[in-house]
């Protein structure tokens, strides 16, 4: 495939910009947060109304994502993110409500919330009928604020400091898994789980660290392929080894089987979109149609410590728990409960699955969606993220792997279904690249020959 580079004179990227204010701020965020728990909201919402007042709004955009991340976790000291990444949420969305206060200019074109319109007013609909209403309802409000607030202003920022900010989201990242190795070396106690067979990381929890790498190097894969000069050789080698060490210590299957699909989509539509789809459409339907002996594979293949396969063998938890979420689903087909009805009535029957061998929710996205909001809702909230990526794929063949990808990965996740984590905020960055930033060259004639060599297409 071919590309092209399409420039407004030189890239505005600041790629000698300095870091080290940025790295300072998050570095204090964190220990006010640590050291004053739930007292550190006060002072730390008052700083970002400072950054705000200031204009740093790369740096309170940041600051958010790096809550989002710390929300996440399962480590203690950390929970104070918990309610600050709410306030952070109001605070940015002040930001549209008072346009005059801010130094950039926000282009309100480039966002992503209209084809989920009718998805989040039928979600709003079905608390009529929820037992959780209240925390239903802000659920509902964070979901359409994310998806309204995230684009816009990923992209307003994007067009202000070009790669100097898409650096700064990758490097986020970037320290978020050194820092999990940071913390093994310090008190490996602190990251592994499951008897030192399995690392969590600064996440938390293994399988909220698969879900980062997986998601963080569709993220980053997707800048650097458009923007390859933006990290150096010894950068990139870095980061490669940082997420795919991460990855495979982390032990998820689920989401190291979705960066795999990804690679192959990938591998096969960059040669030929048509050919790639079909492709992968097929290795989609096999993976879900075949029942392939996945226990005496992983013996053949000498995985099965890696994947686990006692675990297998008894039909695990996530098995219960789909088919507990196909019990209730019978019970409120087409029309569902609200936001938070999943986690409801996940609780309500805790312990009676805890005796069949699971504890959690229903691991599935769609399954979430279809509980709390019915068929109906399942059927808009599809509508809506197809929608995104059927436009995202009139600018890059990468939209559909990421698809591909991201469907696999929430068949056993249900972060997709959720607003206020740092899973579904990367995919709208990544979303955001795809249709308003970034743009392949169409292949050029057989008879044509280009006067420079081929490069990727970036939008200004």
């Amino acid at each position: 495939m071919n590309f092209k580079i399409r420039k407004e004179g030189k890239y505005l990227d600041h790629f000698t910009g300095n870091y080290k204010e940025l790295t300072v701020l998050l570095a204090l965020w964190l220990m006010v947060g640590i050291a004053l728990g739930p007292f550190s909201i006060p002072p730390l919402i008052l700083f970002a109304v400072y950054l705000q007042n200031k204009g740093k709004h790369l740096y309170l955009f940041i600051a958010f994502f790096f809550t989002l991340i710390l929300s996440d976790s399962r480590i203690y000291a950390l929970r104070f993110a918990q309610d600050l990444k709410t306030f952070l949420m109001i605070l940015l969305l002040l930001i549209f409500l008072f346009p005059q206060r801010i130094s950039f200019k926000l282009n309100y074109n480039k966002s992503l919330y209209q084809p989920f319109i009718f998805y989040i007013l039928f979600a709003f609909f079905c608390l009529i009928f929820s037992p959780v209403a209240f925390t239903g309802f802000q659920k509902t409000l964070s979901y359409f604020l994310l998806i309204l607030i995230v684009p816009i202003l990923f992209y307003s920022l994007y067009d202000q400091h070009k790669v100097y900010f898409l650096k700064a989201v990758v490097y986020l990242g970037v320290i978020i898994l050194i820092a999990g190795y940071i913390m093994f070396f310090v008190n490996p106690s602190w990251v592994m789980y499951n008897e030192g067979g399995r690392t969590s990381g600064a996440l938390g929890n293994p399988n909220g660290l698969g879900l980062f790498c997986f998601i963080f190097y569709i993220l980053y894969f997707t800048i650097n392929h458009y923007f390859p000069k933006a990290f150096s050789k010894r950068e990139n080698y870095v980061i490669h080894a940082l997420i795919f060490s991460s990855l495979i210590w982390s032990g998820s299957r689920g989401q190291t089987i979705s960066l795999l699909i990804f690679f192959v989509t990938q591998f096969l539509s960059k040669r030929n979109r048509t050919v790639g789809l079909i492709l992968s459409a097929a290795i989609g339907i096999l993976l879900v149609t075949i029942d392939i002996d996945i226990v005496a594979l992983a013996h053949a293949l000498g995985f099965e410590d890696f994947l686990r396969v006692d675990t297998l063998e008894k039909a695990g938890g996530r098995v219960i728990a789909r088919e507990f979420a196909w019990e209730q689903i019978q019970k409120n087909f087409w029309i569902g409960r609200g936001f938070s009805y999943t986690e409801w009535i996940y609780g309500q029957h805790f312990t009676e699955l805890s005796k069949r061998g699971h504890e959690g929710n229903a691991h599935n996205a769609f399954l979430t969606v279809w509980l709390d909001t019915g068929f109906i809702g399942l059927s808009f909230f599809i509508l809506g993220w197809g929608v995104l990526f059927l436009r995202a794929a009139k600018n890059s063949y990468l939209a559909f792997p990421i698809l591909f990808a991201v469907v696999a990965s929430n068949m056993v996740e249900s972060w997709l279904a959720a607003s206020l984590n740092p899973y579904t905020i990367q995919l709208l960055m990544v979303l955001t690249l795809l249709i308003y930033i970034v743009k392949d060259q169409a292949k050029p004639q057989l008879n044509s020959v280009p006067s420079v060599a081929p490069k990727r297409l970036v939008k200004f």
